[in-house]
């Protein structure tokens, strides 16, 4: 979900885009009775590419978690994440940087975590896509 957007022309011969997303999740207790105090903790792992640079993308994370006072079996829950700012950047035609850098960069969202916990602190269930990003990545607490 895109939550705000610009859009900058600067005088380096440059155009950056930024935008906010959020995502809203939707969580279904498939146990036959009520769950009190669930906590949906969330890992939004995303790449940010340096416009004009050679180097691998870095990787962040956005964190948070939520908590649910009551979960009724088959009774879908909603909330949505923290914002995330992702930026696009462009040089204009005709212009090229000296180090054979592309002359495009965008952010890119990798991967999504997500770690459902009971009112104890045990864990009852977890989401990843794509799978591989738990292999990549280490899990990190808000």
């Amino acid at each position: 979900m895109d939550l705000d957007a610009s859009k900058e022309k600067s005088k380096a011969n440059t155009t950056k885009e930024s935008k906010e997303i959020a995502y809203s999740v939707k969580v279904t207790s498939r146990a036959f009775k009520e769950l009190t105090d669930i906590t949906v903790k969330y890992n939004i792992f995303y790449e940010v590419s340096e416009l004009g640079s050679t180097a691998e993308p870095e990787i962040k994370v956005g964190t948070g978690s939520h908590v649910f006072p009551s979960l009724l079996t088959n009774k879908p829950a909603e909330f949505q994440t923290e914002a995330i700012k992702l930026e696009k950047g462009a040089l204009d035609a005709g212009w090229y940087f000296k180090s054979g850098a592309s002359s495009r960069s965008k952010d890119r969202v990798a991967g999504l975590w997500f770690k459902v916990f009971d009112s104890t602190g045990k864990q009852i269930g977890e989401y990843i896509n794509p799978s591989t990003i738990a292999k990549k990545q280490k899990w990190r607490d808000s």
